[in-house]
């Protein structure tokens, strides 16, 4: 990943909390989405209304969506996140989103549950955040 440390740095975090942290790096103008921990359909819904609502106030096209550390499945919610949130995040100019996949296999199945609905933007996955980023990167 590079200098990707130092730029790391530079991060504007907007939102931090244990099972959710979203953080909009300047130097890439892409917004960094951490979700760790155990996550149910409602705490997926309100996190992706968050992560909305923060894209309205730091427009960009790209998101690093970083799922390495989800713990459980979040089955319930995962149409939801597949077909209505990555419609909204389109909507509002999002075009590329590097998904890391969690190592979990329950919490793995409901992202490929969601991946299902999702027709746009383009969304890609990933085992691992170096490869997410360095993806990322070649989106223009």
């Amino acid at each position: 990943m590079g200098g990707s440390f130092v730029q790391h740095l530079s991060m504007e975090q907007l939102y931090d909390t244990p099972p959710l942290s979203i953080a909009y790096d300047p130097f890439h103008e892409w917004l960094y989405v951490e979700w760790r921990g155990r996550h149910t359909a409602e705490s997926a819904r309100s996190g992706g209304e968050l992560i909305v609502e923060l894209l309205r106030a730091r427009p960009c096209h790209k998101m690093l969506n970083d799922n390495s550390q989800v713990s459980a499945e979040w089955e319930g919610g995962a149409r939801w996140v597949g077909s209505e949130y990555y419609q909204q995040l389109a909507t509002l100019g999002m075009r590329h989103v590097a998904w890391v996949c969690a190592a979990n296999w329950s919490a793995r199945k409901s992202m490929e549950t969601a991946m299902q609905f999702v027709t746009r933007p383009s969304v890609v996955l990933f085992d691992d955040l170096a490869s997410a980023y360095a993806w990322l990167m070649r989106q223009s």
